[in-house]
């Protein structure tokens, strides 16, 4: 067997099982009973693009690109530049078989889809965020993130579409002889988009930025209730090392 067939074979293995994994785990966040978490996870295996994986492999390999070209983009997907401001739109590697999304940083204009995502799930409709106006503390908070330079609120686009959200806090500290750390916040898709491997995606590239940034340590938090992410996370490295707790403290009357 060639180098070539062999590098073909370890990109399929590794799509099919990525694809399983992700959409089986996602799943489970839904709700999805065993025999549910199952056959989304045959249904994508059966949405792996393999002509977008050996055109990809054939780049790989040196054959001029021409339809893969975008194939080949997850080669320097997640890879943001050593150092300054996040870029302008960094491509993303999801599923195989999708138009590749990019992760940008978000505008003024993008403020209305953010919050609605951010009210889309359980945590926010729990802290009486139900609606879809804009509240002043969304544009006052939004400048700051702006003003700050070690604070980065992302948005991912397929095509014209925003369909996920993450924010970033870069936070110096004496502990580790004064090791910056990286946090990931607010992370959230669009419903249409799990088990597409974009979330993946994203965490990856936030792990490659925070490294370009010099940071030591990256951090989540996660609600207790969705254990179904606690096991995605790990499985990106992640350890549950440390109990998270917060206050609530009431707003002004």
């Amino acid at each position: 067997m060639s180098a070539t067939t062999t590098a073909l074979a370890a990109a399929v293995r590794d799509a099919c099982a990525r694809a399983v994994i992700d959409a089986y785990e996602d799943a489970g966040m839904q709700g999805l009973c065993a025999e549910g978490r199952f056959e989304a996870a045959v249904g994508a295996i059966e949405r792996v693009d393999l002509a977008a994986i050996v055109a990809a492999a054939g780049a790989a390999a040196g054959v001029p690109a021409g339809a893969s070209a975008g194939a080949s983009a997850g080669a320097s997907a997640g890879k943001p530049p050593a150092e300054g401001a996040a870029p302008a739109a960094a491509p993303l590697e999801g599923a195989a078989g999708t138009p590749a999304p990019l992760l940008r940083r978000a505008t003024r204009e993008d403020l209305p889809a953010i919050v609605a995502l951010l009210r889309d799930e359980p945590p926010g409709a729990r802290q009486g965020q139900a609606g879809s106006a804009l509240a002043s503390g969304h544009l006052a908070a939004f400048e700051a993130i702006e003003r700050d330079p070690d604070c980065e609120l992302l948005v991912a686009c397929r095509g014209a579409r925003l369909i996920g959200t993450m924010q970033l806090d870069y936070t110096p500290g004496l502990s580790r002889q004064g090791a910056w750390r990286a946090t990931i916040g607010t992370l959230r898709l669009a419903p249409g988009e799990r088990s597409q491997g974009t979330a993946r995606a994203m965490i990856e590239w936030a792990i490659a930025r925070a490294r370009s940034r010099g940071c030591r340590i990256v951090q989540l938090g996660s609600d207790r209730s969705r254990v179904q992410a606690h096991r995605f996370y790990e499985r990106l490295g992640f350890v549950a090392s440390r109990l998270g707790m917060q206050l609530e403290l009431a707003g002004p009357d």
